[in-house]
């Protein structure tokens, strides 16, 4: 018996080694994808702000929208000046409607400055 309340107690003393251990890893990878999400957030807002300031045309790709599509593309010109949670977007295809934008809808940002040699209608 005593032998084989030691071999339980080894195991249970494993079992909860392993669990601690997996636990931490799974916070850390946590950790390390809050910070990669930050990052990128952080470049899409420096991305948007620039072609604010520059009044460049703005093409964004928007994540997971309710329609049968995985994504949305939407272009236009940043109407506000600050960017903050969310952007003001007229829109390329109709002048006179502005759409608001979260940005943590947004995938990708591309740009087209009025400098630019490419022709913008």
């Amino acid at each position: 018996m005593d032998n084989n309340h030691k071999s339980t107690m080894k195991s249970i003393s494993k079992l909860i080694s392993q669990s601690s251990q997996s636990f931490f890893s799974a916070f850390l990878d946590d950790s390390k994808d809050k910070q990669s999400k930050n990052k990128e957030r952080e470049e899409i807002l420096k991305k948007l702000q620039v072609a604010s300031a520059q009044k460049s045309l703005v093409v964004l790709q928007l994540k997971e929208v309710p329609t049968s599509q995985k994504f949305e593309t939407v272009s236009g010109w940043i109407v506000s000046k600050k960017i903050g949670n969310s952007i003001m977007l007229r829109l390329q295809e109709d002048s006179q409607q502005i759409r608001m934008i979260t940005v943590e809808h947004i995938k990708k940002v591309s740009t087209l400055s009025k400098n630019d040699k490419r022709l913008i209608k």
